[in-house]
């Protein structure tokens, strides 16, 4: 589950370390900008409930395994975007797949970990929020000025594709 949340937030920042190019391969303004990176909470923000309410009908398995799945089709697509309009689009969908992961993962919680190790594990799991952006903004600033914002996006897709290929199996 520490990856897993280590994962969410550097496919987070990919965008913020990307904005220079991004915004001038697109002619996008500040305040496109603005939007661009407020988009991914437009639909995160509404999607927590019911992603809550569907983590209790299908299960964690099952939700994170769509979660992961989507929104890394959603970074995916985000490094194959056309124009802006298909940049928000993904982050959008971005934000749609990444609000399972609280929901499920306070039900593994719950489920998952015995009642004395719980607050450790809970510790342990909302730490990868934090350690994603911190190594996610030094080796993602590195790989976009090498490889370009494409590529970086499509190399966060494929660790995310990497991780859900281990969850189904482990």
């Amino acid at each position: 589950m520490f990856l897993l949340a280590t994962i969410n937030y550097v496919d987070r920042v990919v965008l913020s370390v990307s904005s220079a190019p991004i915004a001038s391969e697109f002619g996008i303004t500040k305040v496109e900008l603005g939007y661009l990176f407020s988009s991914f909470l437009w639909l995160y923000v509404v999607c927590l409930v019911p992603m809550g309410m569907i983590v209790d009908k299908f299960g964690t398995r099952t939700v994170n395994t769509v979660g992961i799945g989507l929104w890394s089709i959603a970074t995916a697509l985000t490094g194959l975007a056309s124009g802006f309009g298909m940049l928000i689009a993904t982050r959008v969908l971005m934000g749609v797949g990444e609000s399972t992961t609280y929901p499920a993962s306070g039900r593994v919680i719950r489920e998952w970990i015995p009642l004395k190790e719980r607050a450790l594990f809970a510790a342990v799991f909302n730490g990868g929020a934090y350690f994603g952006p911190a190594v996610g903004g030094l080796v993602l600033a590195w790989l976009v000025s090498a490889a370009g914002w494409r590529t970086t996006f499509l190399f966060c897709a494929a660790i995310g594709f990497f991780w859900l290929l281990a969850w189904l199996i482990w």
